[in-house]
């Protein structure tokens, strides 16, 4: 048995019950065809990145769950087939499912906030040089006394 994840966006414009029963179904699909779910994680309704089909939120599902391989296509028809499901993923699972995903995204988090204090420095860096033809004086017009391509260069 392999370890897989899927996580899907579900119409939220349902009651919840028919959410709930939404997400119920997967988990089902799961489990009557020899599956373990491991872990069942609901997100609840977030804001999408853009809108599909005229949404621009979803309410985001995650099954963390142990199956064969051939239980991926029936998850991924009733996805395809189900209106109310908007987009999904299935991947397979190469981590230790024993970790909390809290855990995994706070260290990611910390990640992105060190490359971009790193993106700050090079920025600030990159400001700091001089660039361009000759030197500038402080009116902003080129001072081409510093360059000793110029005939009237000056010492």
């Amino acid at each position: 048995m392999n370890l897989y994840e899927t996580t899907f966006i579900v119409n939220p414009q349902g009651e919840e019950s028919a959410i709930d029963a939404q997400v119920k179904a997967i988990g089902k699909i799961i489990t009557d065809n020899g599956g373990k779910i491991v872990r069942e994680e609901r997100m609840g309704t977030r804001r999408l990145a853009y809108p599909i089909a005229g949404l621009n939120q979803g309410f985001y599902a995650t099954f963390l769950f142990e199956a064969e391989p051939p239980v991926l296509p029936l998850i991924d028809r009733y996805l395809k087939l189900g209106e109310s499901y908007l987009r999904y993923l299935t991947i397979r699972y190469e981590g230790d499912p024993d970790k909390s995903y809290g855990d995994a995204f706070q260290k990611s988090f910390e990640v992105e906030r060190g490359r971009e204090g790193e993106d700050e420095d090079r920025r600030g860096f990159r400001s700091d040089r001089r660039g361009g033809r000759g030197h500038r004086d402080s009116g902003g017009r080129d001072n081409d006394s510093y360059n000793p391509r110029k005939r009237n260069y000056r010492n």
